[in-house]
């Protein structure tokens, strides 16, 4: 029913909007744009004072100054455009007085290949991708708010595009759809504005101001309703709506800049960057190339249908923000355009000069429309080019001389590499393929003595020159530090230990010039990647060989060595728990599946059919083992469940397996543990539970848990057959004690066995939640 609703509010708005740009298509096409102003000068004559250069009367030679006698027939004084809003529109002849002489114009409806482009191709195509926006948007997102809010202003911008050219021939349907939709640009800018941002708890301004501004509007109309009916001069009703639209532009500005400032320290940053962008991108020729320039100077350096395109980037932004999920980084791409912006001032000087001078019939106009168009030609040329550098210049060029590519590659191949010595080898390899060079050597210099050690390469390096250098120059030696020795070649340090340093020495290139700044460049990154990977072998020779001396010292292994070795136990059962759950479980359950199927067949003997029947509960007992058995690899939800509770699992599933009876108490322990912590508990639990079923023949199992002071305690005791813990040593570690002595003393606590020879056996466990507690101290 829902989906219903939506496409039948879709098929209907689809529907009106479709005939009003059906009427408003009409309109253009059939009434003729003449495109002439005038006014009453000081002898009662009506000259014209401004002539549209994209209307018919341009085209018939129709200056400003000439004067206008007779409209249709009729004295202009009394022709309805003029008493309007004091133009000539909707007229089919014309008699002008030019030089003493009356000539009589037919108004043709011929359109003029710029009629066509800027009142007919333009407008529809921004309509038409408007209009696509809003019914993708209204399908994918018909239940928020904003995305509504959205489409309005969508449409509101579409249909004031393709009305404009209706409201210049002075059709009174077209200009109140254009004077409705105008106005309603910024104050749904607002409306959503104020929507979008609430989803995120931000409130962007009070709903006072956008009731003025509706109320304004409103007025307005009415107000132009009111002159209408009584064919009084509208001009000042037109200036009125600009006037409050600019007002309305200005209010949006001054919203979002103050807002950016007010949370640019917060996570909603981007976003405001981002709509500031948008609304600058879309307002910026109207307003700069088209509106001013015509105020001021009486010149549009853009003309007015080709500065409102513009207006599609602020919708294109809102319907990214409201569909996208990840957010382009916004700061990198107005860094880029800011530096190609700089980079584009002097060449586009230099050639509006250069061609001023070479055509001195250019007028300041012309030199301004030539230097926007180079202007803005060269950023777009620059912008343009690094991203075909970015995605085309490996392929257009040998990958082995694309620097970038060989760090992409390099940085792949020896972040797999685990000895020192197939690091060096490697860099040596890259070098010599990338740059061609004569000879090379990685060498090992000690700043003791400053002597060097050839570790790999080219015996034949200038020893004298290079440890000159450095005994010289000890303050200056960094890694990637690239120095030139003058016919001797150039050596890079490519990695510094104690009182050590590794460099490279390269003789040159083969082909006999100098390093240019990209292979100075590149050398230098690639010194920075292989120290990083030398600082890490080191680390982890030193880290193995520690891990080494400790095991091999078990007994007084240090309590990070034994949490690193738990540990890796750990995640090795939840891998095998995961490789038996997706894979052994989901073969025995699918062909439980299949037996079971078969075994219903009535085609099938009845002592067959008996035998696969017993078949089925084998496999089916199998696979509830197998199911134990994970569990138990990987207890589920035992962080979410908390210790107390996934205790409690434990004693119910295993008093159904055993004979014994466990009384578990834990009452006041409200400790919100960590899961090591958790884990712990619960493995040492399981493992006296499984000794309580194996070893001790216990019937009565007493567990307790208990907090205090930030110390957990875990006491443990049975009535089963006990040991003698001084002569049992090996069945002291056959049932798995010294395994839970050692998980706790990971986590450094302590541990107390007590038993004797039927009396049953009793275990005490304290462990901090906080390392610097001392148990010493609190555990008695």
């Amino acid at each position: 029913m829902g989906n219903f609703k939506k496409g039948f509010v879709l098929l209907a708005s689809t529907g009106i909007i479709l005939i009003i740009s059906y009427y408003l298509l009409f309109v253009t096409l059939r009434i003729p744009y003449i495109g002439l102003s005038v006014e009453e000068n000081e002898v009662g004559k009506w000259q014209i004072s401004y002539v549209d250069h994209l209307g018919w009367a341009e085209q018939q030679g129709i200056k400003v100054g000439d004067t206008v006698s007779l409209i249709n027939g009729v004295q202009p004084s009394n022709y309805s455009t003029i008493l309007q809003y004091g133009v000539i529109e909707q007229a089919e002849t014309l008699v002008i007085n030019k030089n003493g002489e009356s000539i009589l114009h037919k108004v043709t409806k011929d359109m003029t290949p710029q009629q066509v482009q800027y009142h007919i191709v333009i407008p529809t195509l921004v309509f038409v991708i408007l209009f696509i926006f809003s019914c993708v948007l209204y399908l994918k997102k018909s239940d928020d708010k904003s995305a509504l809010i959205l489409i309005l202003f969508f449409l509101a911008i579409g249909l004031s595009y393709l009305s404009a050219p209706v409201s210049s021939r002075m059709d009174t349907l077209g200009i109140y759809i254009n004077r409705i939709t105008f106005s309603l640009i910024p104050v749904l800018f607002l409306e959503f504005l104020n929507n979008y941002f609430i989803r995120y708890g931000l409130s962007l301004f009070n709903r006072k101001s956008l009731s003025v501004l509706y109320l304004a509007n409103s007025l307005l109309l009415v107000i132009t309703l009111f002159f209408q009916i009584f064919g009084r001069n509208l001009v000042i009703i037109r200036y009125s709506f600009l006037a409050v639209f600019s007002i309305s532009i200005l209010l949006c500005f001054y919203i979002l800049i103050s807002r950016y400032f007010r949370y640019r320290d917060t996570i909603h940053k981007p976003i405001f960057k981002i709509i500031i962008v948008g609304f600058t991108l879309a307002f910026f020729p109207f307003v700069i190339l088209m509106g001013l320039p015509s105020i001021l100077f009486g010149v549009e350096l853009i003309p007015g249908a080709l500065a409102a395109v513009s207006l599609v980037f602020l919708p294109g932004v809102f319907l990214y923000l409201i569909t996208a999920n990840r957010l382009f980084d916004i700061d990198f791409i107005i860094d880029r355009i800011r530096y190609y912006a700089i980079l584009s001032l002097i060449p586009t000087i230099l050639l509006v000069l250069f061609l001023s001078y070479l055509l001195s019939e250019f007028t300041l106009v012309q030199c301004m429309k030539l230097g926007i168009v180079t202007y803005i030609g060269i950023i777009v040329f620059l912008y343009i080019k690094e991203e075909l550098d970015f995605h085309f210049r490996s392929k257009l060029f040998r990958e082995k001389y694309n620097f970038q590519a060989s760090l992409d590659r390099f940085s792949q191949d020896i972040a797999k590499v685990m000895k020192i010595s197939d690091l060096e080898e490697r860099l040596i390899m890259e070098v010599t393929e990338v740059l061609a060079v004569k000879a090379i050597s990685l060498l090992e210099t000690n700043f003791m003595d400053y002597s060097l050690t050839i570790k790999t390469g080219s015996p034949d390096f200038p020893e004298t020159v290079i440890t000159d250098w450095l005994k010289n120059n000890t303050e200056l030696i960094a890694v990637g530090e690239l120095i030139d020795i003058g016919s001797n070649g150039v050596f890079l340090i490519i990695g510094s230990e104690k009182a050590k340093s590794n460099l490279v020495w390269i003789r040159g290139k083969l082909n006999r010039t100098e390093f240019n700044q990209e292979e100075r460049v590149w050398l230098r990154t690639i010194a920075v990647y292989v120290s990083m990977v030398y600082e890490n072998l080191h680390l982890i020779e030193g880290l193995i060989e520690k891990l080494e001396e400790e095991v091999t010292q078990r007994d007084s292994a240090k309590p990070w060595v034994l949490r690193l070795l738990f540990n890796l136990s750990e995640k090795e059962r939840r891998r095998l728990a995961s490789d038996l759950h997706d894979s052994a479980l989901q073969q025995q359950l699918l062909w439980y599946r299949k037996l079971e199927i078969i075994s219903v067949d009535e085609r099938i003997p009845a002592d067959l059919r008996k035998q696969l029947n017993t078949m089925a509960e084998g496999l089916l007992d199998v696979t509830h083992q197998i199911r134990e058995t994970c569990n138990e690899l990987l207890p589920p939800l035992l962080k979410e469940s908390g210790i107390v509770e996934a205790l409690k699992n434990l004693f119910e599933n295993a008093q159904l397996r055993t004979d014994y009876v466990v009384n578990f108490k834990a009452t006041g322990f409200s400790i919100d543990l960590d899961y090591e912590h958790i884990l712990a508990l619960y493995r040492i639990v399981q493992e006296l539970l499984t000794n309580a079923a194996k070893h001790s023949k216990a019937t009565e199992i007493k567990i307790t848990l208990a907090d205090s002071h930030g110390i957990i305690t875990l006491k443990y005791r049975d009535n089963g057959i006990g040991m003698d813990f001084e002569n049992s040593q090996s069945s002291f570690n056959h049932m798995g004690l010294s395994g839970i002595k050692e998980r706790v003393l990971s986590l450094e606590g302590k541990t107390c066995f007590n038993s004797s020879l039927g009396k049953g056996f009793e275990v005490s466990i304290w462990m901090p939640l906080d390392k610097a507690t001392s148990l010493n101290e609190q555990v008695v």
